[in-house]
């Protein structure tokens, strides 16, 4: 296997332009290396450029793109914004379809991959868990906030794990992108480009950007995908969602495709608009199209790294 593994390196190294630097991962157990590709850009308009050199072209008339969507990663927004993006209303617009489909099919890929873990694991009986396994339940439990009262000197039992189950699953990438959307005015607020701030989420500790007009703050994340997964890890976790995590749970039960259209209904806690907030997202999913995002799934290909810089 580990020469069918080099063999299978060498061949991808010898596809990758050398101008793009390429960062080979090995994980334990795995048969095939990650492979990160590290793209430094300017701007949006060079994010475009490379996604249709690849074959990522506007989803709206490539609906197929959508069965092989490739693993996109930005590393931060850049503070300023040049012209030609802020210009290009459309093209700023596909582009954030794009890319923002991606990380959300890659935060939900994360979350199934412990998900598949946990439903594996609620199968035994308790004396058949590894300390390995319990250390990782226990962690699952404290990190999902998960603190059913039953049985409180076994905190690993069945009431417990079926909560964890409700909590920790995916989230429809045509709800996780219009909120991004609407959050982040489509990555142009300051709170998203100072702060990678993209979903809205206030703080009450000292840190955090401060609105201009309040004292309110705004948490603030290393980039992006940090500001993704703790977005889906309110959502979560949060009491004001527990509808939604009911109705998610049926779902699944059904055999049903999660739905960001019907999820929807269930985040008037999301802003103070309340409903005129779910009927703004039901409107935009509509509107562009979205719900075929929701049955969207990631390439095999290797993940590729926008390393961004702020424009002179």
């Amino acid at each position: 296997m580990s020469v069918w593994r080099n063999y299978l390196v060498f061949a991808f190294l010898m596809l990758v332009p050398i101008s793009v630097a390429v960062v080979i991962l090995f994980r334990p157990g795995d048969w095939l290396p990650r492979v990160e590709v590290i793209v430094p850009i300017a701007d949006g308009l060079a994010i475009n450029a490379y996604l249709q050199k690849i074959g990522f072209n506007d989803i709206a008339n490539n609906p197929g793109t959508l069965q092989a969507v490739p693993r996109l990663r930005i590393s931060r927004l850049p503070r300023k914004i040049s012209e030609a993006w802020r210009e290009n209303s459309a093209l700023r617009k596909s582009v954030f379809f794009r890319v923002s489909l991606s990380a959300a099919l890659q935060a939900n890929e994360q979350i199934l991959r412990q998900r598949h873990r946990l439903l594996g694991l609620s199968g035994l009986a308790p004396g058949n868990l590894s300390s390995g396994d319990r250390a990782w339940l226990t962690t699952m439990l404290d990190r999902y906030r998960v603190t059913t009262s039953a049985n409180p000197d076994n905190p690993i039992n069945p009431d417990r794990l079926a909560e964890l189950s409700r909590r920790m699953d995916a989230l429809p990438p045509s709800l996780t992108i219009v909120q991004g959307a609407i959050e982040s005015a489509w990555l142009q607020s300051r709170f998203a480009r100072e702060g990678q701030a993209i979903f809205g989420q206030w703080t009450t500790g000292k840190g955090g950007l401060k609105a201009l007009e309040s004292d309110a703050r705004l948490a603030t994340f290393n980039n992006p995908h940090d500001a993704l997964i703790a977005y889906m890890l309110n959502i979560n976790t949060h009491p004001a969602y527990e509808g939604l995590r009911r109705a998610r749970a049926e779902m699944r039960r059904k055999g049903q495709i999660l739905e960001g259209y019907v999820i929807a209904g269930f985040m008037s806690d999301y802003a103070a608009t309340g409903q005129d907030y779910v009927d703004l997202i039901r409107q935009m999913i509509r509107r562009n199209h979205l719900s075929k995002f929701d049955s969207a799934k990631l390439s095999q290909g290797p993940r590729i790294l926008f390393q961004m810089a702020d424009p002179d």
